[in-house]
């Protein structure tokens, strides 16, 4: 059970390792369906076989009834799958976000095209799955390219600036949407599901202009999202804000920030820091710092799956020395020794204690994964300073069954954070029956996202519309 709470746990919020093994075993088929610019949709099939220790790989589209392609390089790690087909130039990027799920893309001629990969077997009928709420066809409204540059971090950044189709008197409303882990577009897409999208969509329907952009070393922006912390972020969103307040047509003053999952963090972060910020939307975001966030996503993930409480107290006894020399060492000598040590620890109270080389790849390389800047950062980040700071208006909402970002604890949390800085100006839901990803879900885990057809519940985008409008209400 370890493993896979683990996995699954590290695998969206700290970059993800392996347990005894180097990289997973993908041996077997993995199943996708790929939608080509054209709107068609395809059922691909992966399959993997190991020979001599290396992963060889082919791929075929059963609609077409194509003979299987050979990939001429797999690269299989704790955290990712990459594999090529140079003969026809498509190279496949993919995150590992549980044992049975690999979310990326598939990078050919120039072309970006999200996909996942699982276990579960596709049928023809599969391909009439649909996200209805993705929006389709000619909008009322107007949308604008833009680029602009974090000049402190000299970086190139693309997005949409969605407009209402009317003028306003006063410049346009604003929101900045800013989205969690895992190499996120300008709509934060993942498993299928463009969440960003629809939320401008239905935002600029209520009169509301959103600006949402692809983050560093994604689409049309430069950069290396794995290289920035969550404050060079920052600076991304800052420059964002600098961009919107230098054009004449929005209110320099009426600009927000939404910020999802470890978005919330910089949001969290910006508000602090800016005190030009209309308000702060927060949608499943950390209310506690980064240590506890760690232990409580890998106890509510083993809740989630049964695991008793005697073994879900472990995982936190054994897990929290780890992480606080992660936090407070800052010899990094020093740091490696004592990490090493408690991960070995780890492996010896959860896994084969005499698997000797599976007990070394398995330090080495949850060690690198949890000192990547991003991971060190959150792991290092405590909101309670920041929402100390923040003097606007807060929306902050959770999915009851968020088994990621667990509810109670995090919205307790931003509500305490922001009454010790004086600021009562909180409104907090929970929304019954939703996940992470404020999908009406059944077991709730992530696994089961892409296999929903919603991509937001209807009444989380209510919420938040209303709120921003009854804002600006004379």
């Amino acid at each position: 059970m370890l493993r896979y709470v683990v996995l699954t746990c590290l695998g969206l919020c700290l970059g993800g390792f392996v347990f005894a093994q180097s990289g997973p075993d993908i041996s077997g088929k993995w199943y996708g369906i790929l939608k080509t610019p054209q709107g068609q949709k395809q059922r691909l099939v992966l399959t993997f076989t190991r020979e001599e220790g290396e992963w060889e790989g082919t791929m075929v589209n059963p609609d077409e009834e194509d003979a299987p392609v050979e990939m001429d390089t797999v690269a299989v790690t704790g955290d990712s799958l990459k594999f090529a087909i140079p003969r026809i130039g498509l190279v496949f990027m993919g995150e590992w976000t549980n044992r049975n799920t690999y979310n990326g893309f598939f990078y050919q001629v120039n072309n970006r095209v999200s996909i996942y990969f699982s276990r579960k077997e596709l049928k023809e009928n599969d391909l009439s799955a649909d996200r209805p709420q993705t929006p389709k066809g000619t909008f009322a409204y107007d949308t604008e390219e833009v680029k602009f540059v974090n000049k402190v971090d000299k970086v190139l950044l693309g997005g949409t600036l969605t407009i209402p189709g009317t003028k306003a008197k006063d410049g346009f409303k604003v929101v900045i949407l800013i989205p969690g882990a895992g190499h996120p577009d300008r709509d934060n897409e993942m498993f299928g599901h463009r969440p960003f999208a629809v939320i401008a969509d239905y935002f600029v329907r209520k009169g509301i202009a959103t600006l949402r952009f692809d983050q560093r070393g994604v689409g049309n922006s430069t950069g290396n999202y794995d290289s920035a912390s969550i404050g060079n972020l920052a600076n991304d969103v800052q420059a964002a804000l600098d961009f919107l307040r230098s054009r004449k047509d929005i209110d320099s003053v009426g600009i927000g920030l939404l910020g999802y999952g470890e978005g919330g963090a910089v949001a969290e972060m910006v508000a602090a820091n800016d005190k030009m910020i209309a308000y702060l939307l927060l949608m499943a975001a950390p209310g506690v710092d980064g240590q506890t966030q760690y232990v409580n996503k890998m106890m509510t993930t083993a809740a989630s799956y049964g695991d008793s409480p005697d073994r879900i107290r472990d995982y936190k006894a054994y897990y929290q020395p780890y992480l606080k020399v992660l936090v407070n060492q800052k010899d990094t000598a020093s740091r490696k020794t004592i990490a090493y040590n408690y991960l070995g620890a780890v492996y010896n109270r959860f896994g084969d204690s005499t698997n000797v080389a599976g007990k070394q790849q398995f330090i080495r390389e949850v060690y690198a994964a949890d000192i990547r800047p991003r991971a060190l950062s959150l792991l290092k980040f405590d909101p309670a300073p920041y929402l100390a700071k923040i003097k606007c208006p807060v929306l902050a909402l959770n999915g009851e069954k968020d088994v990621e970002t667990a509810a109670i604890i995090n919205l307790q949390g931003i509500q305490k954070g922001l009454k010790a800085g004086g600021n009562e100006m909180v409104t907090l839901r929970s929304f019954a029956g939703l996940n992470h990803l404020f999908q009406q879900c059944t077991t709730c885990r992530i696994e089961e996202y892409g296999a929903l057809d919603e991509t937001i519940h209807p009444d989380v985008m209510t919420l938040m519309a209303a709120w921003i409008v009854k804002l600006y209400e004379d």
